[in-house]
């Protein structure tokens, strides 16, 4: 029974919020041939998906071992008045008292947590409605969806760094700066949005498309003898503390097991295989997308993405985190090489891309309903309405 509700509620959510952000692109096609300007943000049928999205979210229960833990510490602020963690960042912890203090159902802390979610990311699209649609699908039938609600915090990060590249590229630092400090308050890892702001500004000439390829590849190959990675954490030890990571750091010197591991799988290789698609048809994309100078930007940050995770990729899960903070780059980037390819009538390439990101949902949920076992494995969709 949970693996039905499950599999109706994210597929039925992906082709509903999908739906209507074809119709919210249409919609504004025929206005803006007719001479008319682009539809602002809040529509009907955004403020609908957004809805949606934060239901779904809100009427979740007990998904995943992060998630669980929130739940935890949010009941017991209501029950005891705190709660057991103490380093939570002050913005976070302010929200979590607030609203434990008040007597809220934790549906509206979930929620909230949510509509941040899903509202900075559409807000950050509202010139970009093409990619709505892409995005539905990609955000629930891929990982995103899931990791969001499970990684709060980093998600907030996340999907407020996709709406700051555009800071990024009209040059506003000092806003740009401001809300990375805000943001610091919700996730320490947020300082490393800072150096960021440098990405899309270093002037590089034009490359041949093989260059991007071989720095993938470097990186796909230095992430097979992650021991080096250690040497570079001996150097930069007190960072690693100061964003959080001091456990996982003093875990090079006592766990090695845990510290390196050997990942491959779908899950890996996927986004690598998704990635070089990418590399491959980004001339063609950025043709069609010339006057758009966001998405250079966003494409710097995927490929930094990459090659970070895939540096990562034999390291313990949490040294990639600093990785995702680009994540929703990748996402974006996906979504306009879909666009491209959907336009030029290229259904290869499209039918891979598919089935390498959509394959994400069904291959969790058969795997928690037949396997389970696993604390840290995302959950079927529950519900505490019934």
């Amino acid at each position: 029974m949970d693996l039905i509700l499950s599999l109706i509620v994210y597929i039925g959510t992906a082709l509903l919020l999908a739906l209507l952000g074809w119709h919210v692109n249409q919609r504004e096609q025929r206005l803006v041939m007719w001479g008319g300007a682009e539809l602002p943000f809040a529509t009907w049928e955004v403020m609908m998906s957004l809805c949606i999205y934060i239901a779904v979210s809100s009427f979740r229960w007990l998904m995943s071992w992060d998630y669980n833990q929130y739940y935890s510490y949010y009941v017991s602020m209501q029950s005891l008045g705190d709660y057991s963690r103490e380093n939570y960042e002050p913005g976070f912890h302010l929200v979590t008292v607030a609203m434990g203090r008040a007597g809220l159902h934790y549906a509206f802390y979930f929620g909230l947590w949510a509509a941040l979610h899903i509202t900075l990311l559409y807000y950050a699209l509202r010139h970009r409605k093409c990619l709505l649609p892409w995005v539905a699908l990609f955000i629930f039938l891929g990982p995103y969806y899931i990791q969001w609600m499970s990684l709060l915090r980093q998600a907030v990060v996340e999907c407020l760094f996709v709406l700051m590249v555009e800071l990024i590229v009209r040059r506003k630092f000092w806003i740009y700066l401001l809300v990375s400090l805000l943001a610091l308050s919700i996730h320490k890892m947020a300082l490393l949005l800072i150096p960021l702001y440098l990405v899309p500004l270093i002037k590089v000439k034009s490359m041949r498309r093989w260059v991007p390829f071989a720095l993938l590849l470097l990186c796909v190959v230095l992430g097979m003898f992650p021991q080096w990675i250690k040497w570079g954490f001996d150097r930069i030890g007190q960072l690693a503390s100061l964003l959080g990571y001091g456990h996982y750091y003093r875990l090079f010197n006592t766990d090695v097991s845990y510290a390196f591991r050997s990942v491959i799988g779908p899950t890996r290789l996927f986004p690598l295989l998704t990635g070089f698609i990418i590399l491959w048809y980004y001339p063609a994309i950025k043709s069609m997308f010339a006057r758009d100078k966001y998405l250079s930007a966003i494409y710097r940050f995927m490929l930094v993405h990459l090659c970070y995770i895939n540096v990562m990729g034999n390291t313990t899960q949490y040294l990639s985190r600093p990785g995702d903070l680009m994540r929703g780059a990748f996402l974006i980037m996906v979504c306009y090489t879909m666009c491209y390819l959907w336009r030029e009538r290229k259904w290869l390439p499209v039918i891979i891309i598919a089935c390498m990101n959509f394959y994400y949902i069904f291959y969790e949920l058969i795997k928690s309903a037949t396997i389970g076992g696993s604390i840290y494995a995302p959950e079927l969709y529950r519900t505490f309405l019934f």
